[in-house]
C-alpha cells in the first residue's frame, strides 16, 4: 500500500501541472475562438474550430495596420477622446490603456521591478510590485506598490510608501510572480537586494 501510495502520488504530481497547463490554453482558445467564431458560425452554418481565433488575429494585425497610417491614426486619436469623455466607459477605458501603456514601455520601470515591504505587521515582509514612482503626496515622495495576495496575484492590496520603507530585490517580476502563486515553494533559495552580491562561507 506504501508503494501504491509513493506511485500515486508522483504520477499526481506529474499530471496535475500539464492537466492545468493544457486546461487553461483549451480555455484561453476557446474564449478567443468565441468572439468572433459565434458570428461566422451564423454567416456560414457550420462550425469551424480556430476558425474565429484566426479571424480575431487577422482583424487585431489589419486594425494595427490602420491605424498606422494618417487617417487611421486621426480615427483612433478621435476614439480615445470620445472613450475618454465618456462618464461609465472613461472609468475602464483609461486606466485599461495606461497599464498598458507601461508595461509596453521599455524605458518605464513601473510594473518591472519586484520588491520587500514590511507588510503586514512589522517583523513580516511581503513581496510587492512597484506601480509608479515619484508620486507627491502632502508634499512628501512616495512610491505606489502593489501587493498581491497568494496564490491568486490578481487580487490585493495597493499601498504608498516611501523609498526607504521598502527594498529592490535582485529578482524578476516572473519569478516573484512564481513565489507569490507556488505560496513560496517555488522560490530562490537566495533573494538578494539591488546591488548586494551572495558569497558562499
Amino acid at each position: 500500500m506504501k508503494h501504491i501510495r509513493t506511485q500515486f502520488i508522483t504520477g499526481l504530481f506529474v499530471v496535475l501541472p500539464i492537466g492545468i497547463t493544457f486546461w487553461v490554453i483549451v480555455k484561453a482558445f476557446n474564449m478567443l475562438d468565441l468572439i468572433i467564431g459565434r458570428t461566422l458560425y451564423q454567416l456560414i452554418g457550420m462550425r469551424i474550430p480556430g476558425l474565429g481565433l484566426i479571424v480575431t488575429l487577422l482583424l487585431v494585425y489589419a486594425i494595427g495596420g490602420i491605424t498606422s497610417n494618417f487617417m487611421g491614426k486621426k480615427l483612433h486619436e478621435y476614439l480615445e477622446r470620445l472613450f475618454e469623455n465618456l462618464p461609465i466607459i472613461k472609468t475602464i477605458y483609461i486606466p485599461v490603456k495606461d497599464i498598458l501603456k507601461n508595461f509596453a514601455n521599455d524605458k518605464s520601470n513601473n510594473f518591472k521591478k519586484a520588491v520587500l515591504v514590511k507588510y503586514p505587521m512589522e517583523g513580516s515582509h511581503s513581496i510587492g510590485f512597484i506601480t509608479k514612482e515619484q508620486i507627491e503626496i502632502d508634499g512628501e515622495i512616495l512610491t505606489s506598490i502593489f501587493i498581491p495576495t497568494t496564490p491568486n496575484p490578481t487580487s490585493g492590496f495597493l499601498v504608498y510608501m516611501k523609498p526607504d520603507m521598502y527594498t529592490e530585490l535582485d529578482i524578476s517580476v516572473e519569478v516573484a510572480l512564481k513565489t507569490i502563486i507556488s505560496l513560496g515553494s517555488v522560490s530562490p533559495n537566495h533573494v538578494l537586494s539591488k546591488g548586494q552580491t551572495h558569497t558562499k562561507a
